[in-house]
């Protein structure tokens, strides 16, 4: 077994976050739990994409089973324009003033309702419980409230009211191709990396920042000593 060269690591012991390893034995430098939290940042436009990728595929499957009285009509409907335009228009797919059609508008409305208030709940009990949807959490994301420091915040949910006003703004704008657009593409215009709905909300995406060390190697001085 190879031998870890010195530096911070987990604590074999469980009493910190974080104990110094001296490369041959562990010594009594730890960092608190206050010096773990400093290490987050903002969210790269990627780790947003990946943890909100994650999400509506999880939402989709759900949404599949629980609204499948919802979704069926839609789908038949749509399949239904498909092989009519293909088998009287040439083969070609139908143009866009067929999915105008005021039945099938009236069908995707019935459908896009009830997922908007799946996706809601989702949001808040994620959000208000933990800060983070399941998506965020696997890609190592938080959502905090911009008026707080990133640092010190990200050990508890958003209030209730500030998950809802940004999850409205994100479940009401993603069902169509331009608010989908909106969403994706608007934290790369803007500095903190908020997309419309954080800027609605008032909130921030923050990232672990893993790749950062909390102590200079060599320097456990910096860091508490336990007793013993």
């Amino acid at each position: 077994m190879t031998t870890p060269v010195a530096g911070w690591y987990a604590d074999p012991t469980g009493q910190a976050p974080l104990r110094w390893w001296d490369g041959a034995t562990w010594s009594g430098y730890v960092t608190g739990w206050a010096d773990r939290a400093a290490s987050w940042r903002l969210a790269g436009w990627w780790e947003r994409a990946r943890g909100y990728l994650m999400d509506a595929g999880l939402l989709w499957l759900a949404s599949l089973f629980l609204l499948e009285r919802w979704h069926t009509p839609f789908i038949n409907e749509v399949v239904g324009i498909l092989r009519v335009s293909i088998l009287t228009d040439g083969g070609r797919l139908p143009g866009p003033v067929l999915w105008w059609d005021y039945g099938l508008v009236q069908l995707w409305l019935l459908t896009a309702i009830p997922g908007i208030i799946l996706r809601v709940g989702y949001d808040l009990l994620c959000l208000v419980w933990q800060g983070a949807t399941i998506g965020h959490r696997r890609v190592g994301l938080r959502v905090v409230a911009a008026a707080e420091d990133p640092q010190t915040a990200t050990g508890h949910g958003l209030v209730w009211h500030r998950a809802l006003r940004r999850s409205l703004v994100l479940r009401i704008l993603a069902p169509t191709c331009l608010g989908w657009l909106v969403c994706v593409l608007w934290p790369l215009a803007d500095s903190q990396r908020r997309s419309l709905a954080d800027l609605v909300a008032g909130t921030l995406v923050v990232a672990r920042d893993d790749e950062r060390p909390l102590f200079p190697l060599g320097e456990p001085g910096v860091a508490r000593q336990t007793r013993g």
